[in-house]
């Protein structure tokens, strides 16, 4: 089932922060994320569609729109051109962008994909692993602990 912007409740993407996040996906890639993911039980965390040239990342319980991901299509697939998170969840000063980055990749490429990759947790995460990942994603993939940046 496709998923299309008045299939979920949600919140237009206002203001961005960009991401350093890049992809590039094959067609058979491309042609599962303009299918998008609606929310089917209360254990799914997102509501994410497309509609050209981008796909939208939303909470399906607030819908809150977090992310939003401009594509470049082509001839073979779709790139990346442009991924920005909202800039209504945190002050932008103090957002870890490497982290949304590496947790937009695990959520497009487990949600969308079908892929396996570990749950990225963020350096200091004080509240248990667990709890956190199924809060974030509503699953239970393996955990990738994020290390300090050196300075």
């Amino acid at each position: 089932m496709q998923a299309f912007p008045t299939s979920w409740k949600c919140e237009p993407f206002k203001d961005g922060v960009p991401v350093p996040y890049e992809a590039a996906f094959d067609s058979e890639q491309f042609a599962r994320l303009k299918e998008g993911l609606v929310p089917q039980q209360m254990e799914d965390k997102w509501f994410i569609y497309y509609k050209e040239p981008h796909f939208f990342l939303h909470r399906s319980w607030t819908g809150q729109s977090v992310y939003r991901v401009a594509l470049r299509s082509g001839p073979t697939g779709a790139e990346v051109e442009e991924a920005l998170v909202s800039a209504d969840i945190s002050e932008p000063a103090r957002l870890d962008l490497d982290y949304q980055a590496r947790l937009l990749d695990f959520l497009v490429s487990n949600l969308l994909l079908g892929q396996a990759k570990p749950f990225p947790v963020p350096q200091g995460q004080a509240e248990p692993r667990a709890a956190f990942q199924h809060h974030v994603s509503g699953t239970g993939y393996p955990e990738f602990p994020m290390e300090s940046k050196k300075k």
